[in-house]
């Protein structure tokens, strides 16, 4: 049976929100195109940029250049039949037994993360950015999230090589600058006329969803190893529903329906993930998000008879006993949903396996908030360091195959990408 391959094709239009110089300056600066070449692509009635791809991958083409402005289309070509074993099969020949499957599978092998950062050097960052960000009434922060990030993600190690943070803060800085114009005439129109700023706060909700796609987009697009980019291609309308709709519902229905809310909004950041051109799939479901909750129930049940007990003889014990609770439960849900969270996620063959223990965890967290206490804020870097290490040691990827090949075929197709076209699509889909 012969496989579907499809083309790309720009039908020689650009979209009904856009114009012609808004279309050109977006190819130029999102596909780094010069002048001439974004032109010429833009003049043409009908070209295709990109031939026989599969589905998904034409997919995600599409997708990036609708947001640039043009106007596209997939089409399906049916590949050619390239041997008669392809389309053909002999009524004798043997169907392989799922232990023979397993044989065939390709080989595992376990790669772990691994983390090089000190506190001594992260506390010499935080410091500084501390002391700017003061000085500069807050104007450096957005170079201060640069740095901090670039530490972090420089010293996160896989496999030899170390993730980059490539973000401009010029551009963080003009997003914040948004928000914050946003919300300082919400508040002041809310004090002077309360009908209108209620309406303005209507608003800001509505485009929150908008609001939390670029965010992961702009995190998602800036952040590489290997030369090759991660990417974020959810939709707002589906952000609505996830982050607005069902924490809405969740509220309304007493915290019944918050698991599912959570689960939702977990899903919809890793399926619209990608590294390169292969996109991340989730495999957990709503169920395993309500069982973890439901395994908490007697131990907050206890816990509640206890801090009663205990305010009942001694008051002040209530307080350490309902301390020594939040921080347990706290523990017990930031491991078990980063568990579920890693390990329900795929990169093609590949998988993440993530193992963190209550206890271990619970005593990190512990001593972290002493520590941080008694020296009034200045452990905080050490702190990071220390958790961020935990977590990455805890962390391995399982890989299926060849994690070089994998990854070598991705800057292939990243770097090939728009071959017809000369160097028209050199960029990644993370924009």
């Amino acid at each position: 049976m012969a496989d579907t391959l499809y083309n790309v094709i720009y039908r020689g239009k650009v979209l009904q929100d856009f114009d012609f110089e808004t279309a050109k300056r977006n190819l130029i600066k999102m596909f780094s195109l010069s002048e001439e070449k974004a032109e010429k692509i833009l003049k043409s009635r009908h070209v295709v940029l990109k031939k026989n791809v599969d589905e998904s991958t034409a997919k995600k083409y599409g997708i990036a250049l609708k947001k640039a402005g043009l106007d596209v289309a997939m089409e399906k070509i049916p590949t050619k039949v390239v041997s008669r074993e392809a389309t053909i099969v002999p009524a004798l020949k043997k169907v392989a037994t799922p232990k023979e499957e397993r044989k065939d599978a390709p080989p595992q092998s376990r790669i772990p993360f691994e983390f090089h950062g000190t506190g001594s050097e992260y506390f010499k960052i935080w410091l500084v950015n501390i002391i700017v960000s003061i000085v500069t009434l807050g104007i450096y922060s957005p170079w201060a999230k640069v740095r901090r990030k670039q530490y972090f993600y420089g010293n996160t190690h896989v496999q030899g090589a170390s993730f980059e943070y490539l973000a401009d803060p010029v551009k963080i800085l003009k997003g914040r600058a948004i928000v914050v114009v946003l919300l300082i005439v919400q508040s002041i129109v809310s004090n002077l006329v309360p009908i209108i700023g209620a309406i303005l706060g209507v608003a800001i909700l509505v485009i929150l969803p908008w609001l939390v796609v670029r965010s992961l987009a702009f995190n998602a697009g800036n952040s590489a190893i290997r030369n090759i980019r991660f990417g974020f291609d959810g939709t707002v309308g589906e952000a609505a529903k996830v982050f607005v709709l069902w924490p809405i519902l969740a509220a309304l229905t007493l915290g019944i329906l918050s698991p599912y809310a959570y689960f939702r909004q977990k899903k919809f950041i890793i399926k619209n993930s990608s590294y390169g051109t292969t996109g991340f799939t989730f495999t957990a479901t709503a169920g395993e998000y309500y069982g973890l909750v439901f395994s908490a129930l007697i131990p907050i049940v206890m816990g509640i008879v206890v801090i009663a007990a205990s305010g009942f003889f001694f008051p002040p014990a209530a307080v350490l006993v309902g301390l020594v609770l939040y921080l347990y439960f706290f523990a017990f849900f930031s491991v078990k949903t980063t568990n579920l969270l890693y390990n329900s996620s795929r990169l093609a063959l590949h998988r993440m396996e993530s193992t963190l223990k209550i206890k271990e965890y619970l005593l990190l967290v512990v001593t972290n908030s002493v520590a941080t206490a008694l020296t009034l804020g200045l452990f905080h870097p050490w702190a990071k360091v220390r958790t961020l290490r935990y977590k990455l040691e805890h962390l391995t990827m399982v890989a299926s195959g060849d994690l070089d090949s994998f990854i070598a075929k991705e800057q292939k197709q990243v770097s090939a990408v728009g071959e017809e076209m000369g160097d028209f699509l050199d960029f990644d889909f993370g924009l």
